[in-house]
Formats: structure tokens, sequence, C-alpha cells
């Protein structure tokens, strides 16, 4: 409804894409690649403000079964953590994590694969901009919202974000985070129904599965370096963790053309490289998030991988010539402002 009300046709927009409108009404799963190149198509030929809009917009049963599991859950705190597990299923690429300090509460948003910049922006400003309205429809009740803030730089037009309850909307963050009071989560779900969201529950777990085991072995594998970040996990516990020797694992990657350190090199060049052009966080926590034991550690791998420092790197950005970064997404728009309701 909202792109005919934008003047767009779905099936115009999904054209080449390898999906069609009729497969994401039928809530047919997507693996993560196909996610990533929908969300490119969607990012190249719809306006600048339709993710909010589109996420504004949403509906708990928008999210097929693990929306209605979701709605079943007895409190919202549940309900956003089944979320935040189940989410890949309804086709979201992000990883979202909740968390609980003093009166506040926060969700806070990543990419779960490489993805282009404009596609990796619009599916987190979709996706940001469904938590208040997934908030009232389970509950009845308006999300307390605080503030927004997001990993990217500020927009040239802004007037799409007046539609948050948050007063307060910041850019250029280290991270893309929804903060609301943390009294939120204890609200019941007038909908909620421990049969239902049983039934619910076990289907999710079976999708999850067929998900995650069409998946490569370096592609789940990478799953768990995001989550550990700070302490990426040595071959032998990711072996443990996927109920395996280490001898298997190896075996396993080598016959995706991988072994366990050239996966980890790769991880930390393209999150070092993501971080670096967004230039939203500061080396020492780049370094830090992405297991190195110092910034001089951080600092001579970069230059082993571009033959660059990563000030000369970073210049040539600004002056935008080319880089020899074979995973850049677009070049990085600084910024430092925030943007505030009134």
């Amino acid at each position: 409804m909202l792109a005919q009300d934008a003047g767009l046709c779905a099936d115009t927009i999904l054209e080449g894409s390898g999906a069609s409108w009729a497969d994401i009404e039928s809530l047919r799963p997507f693996d993560l690649p196909e996610i990533a190149r929908l969300f490119e198509y969607l990012a190249d030929r719809t306006p600048q403000d339709f993710a909010i809009r589109s996420g504004y917009s949403s509906k708990v049963r928008n999210y097929g079964i693990v929306g209605f599991a979701t709605m079943g859950m007895p409190t919202l705190r549940d309900a956003l953590l089944h979320w935040s597990r189940y989410c890949l299923i309804a086709g979201d690429p992000l990883i979202t994590r909740i968390v609980e300090n003093g009166d506040e509460w926060q969700m806070i948003f990543e990419t779960r694969l490489p993805m282009p910049l404009r596609a990796r922006r619009y599916c987190i400003e979709a996706a940001v901009a469904a938590v208040e309205p997934v908030i009232e429809d389970l509950t009845n009740e308006p999300a307390n919202s605080l503030r927004i803030d997001f990993a990217f730089p500020r927009p040239a037009a802004t007037e799409a974000y007046t539609l948050f309850r948050a007063p307060d909307i910041r850019f250029s963050a280290s991270s893309t985070t929804y903060t609301g009071k943390r009294g939120d989560l204890d609200r019941a779900i007038p909908a909620g129904d421990q049969a239902i969201q049983s039934l619910f529950h076990k289907q999710c777990d079976l999708y999850l599965s067929e998900l995650t085991h069409s998946r490569s072995l370096a592609e789940r594998l990478e799953d768990l370096l995001r989550e550990a970040a700070g302490n990426l996990p040595s071959l032998g516990e990711m072996a443990a963790a996927f109920g395996m020797s280490k001898r298997s694992l190896q075996r396993e990657l080598a016959g995706e053309g991988l072994t366990y350190q050239q996966l980890v090199r790769r991880f930390r060049q393209y999150h070092a490289f993501k971080l670096l052009e967004e230039n939203s966080a500061n080396l020492k926590t780049i370094a830090f998030t992405l297991g190195f034991e110092d910034v001089g550690s951080f600092r001579r791998a970069f230059h082993e991988w571009t033959g660059q420092s990563i000030g000369e790197w970073q210049a040539s950005l600004s002056a935008d010539r080319p880089v020899r970064n074979p995973n850049r997404y677009g070049r990085p728009l600084l910024d430092t402002g925030s943007y505030t309701q009134a």
C-alpha cells in the first residue's frame, strides 16, 4: 500500500532481483544473500525516506510466523528477546541485542553480512522505524522512546525522522541504537497466549534450523565472530560451539576454500574498513572490537592489508581517490551533528 501511495509498483522495484512481490507476500524464507540483494534493489529504486515510512507503518502480523509467536509472549521483554533470536526468519539481515541499564533499555542493531552502504542504511532505517509501532501494536500503548542513534551521517533531508516519538535523534554515533524507558519491557501483551506461543515457537525453531544449515560454514562462523566482538573465539572454541572436532571444522572450511585464519582476517578487514569509512568509532574501540591486543597491532595489520597507513587510507577517501580495498561499499559522509525534534 505504501509503495502504491508513492506511485511505485512493487514488482517493478523487485524486477531483476530474483524475487517477486508474490514471494514476499507468501512469506517464503530467503537466504541471506537473497535478502541483501533485495535491500539493494529497494534502496536503489525507492525515495530516500521510503525505508523510514515503510518501517513506521509496520504491524506485528507483517512478520509472519515470527510476528505471531511474538504476539503470544507474556511481556514486551519476552517478545523483543524472541524477535532478536528469530528475526532472520522474517527476512531481517540484522542482528539485534537487548540491553538493560538503569532506567533505560536499548536495542542495538548491526548487519549480519557485508552489504553496500546504501542497502545497509535502508534496512537499518526500516528496522529502527518499526520499533515504536510494533511496541504499540503489541501492548496497545505508545512506546516511551528516549533517543535514537544512527551509525551513519545525518542525511540532507530529515523530514521523515519527525515520525519518531523519540525527542532526540542523533547521527554518526558509534552504533545504531534505540533507547527507551526500561519500564516498557514489563508491559503485558494482551494477546499473550502460552499455547499459541509454544506452537509458533517450535515452528520458528524448525525454520531457523533450516535457514542456518542452508548457509555455508563460513557464514555461520562469521555470525559467531560478530557476537563475540572484542574476544574472538579460537579455532577450538568455534569447533566446540558447532559440536565438532577442530580437524573436522578445518576440513569443512577447506572445502569452502578457506582456513580459519583467513576467515578471521576477512572478518577483521571488512569491519575495519566499514568502521573507518563511517567514522563511527575511534581506533582504540575498533582495535578492541576486532580482537587486537592494542592499537599498534591493528595499525600493523591494516598496513599489511592495504599497503597504506590508516591515515593515508582515510586521506585517500577524503580525496576521493581509488582505494586499495576490495571490500569498500561507498565513500563516507563525515558528520558529527544530531537532529533533535521540537
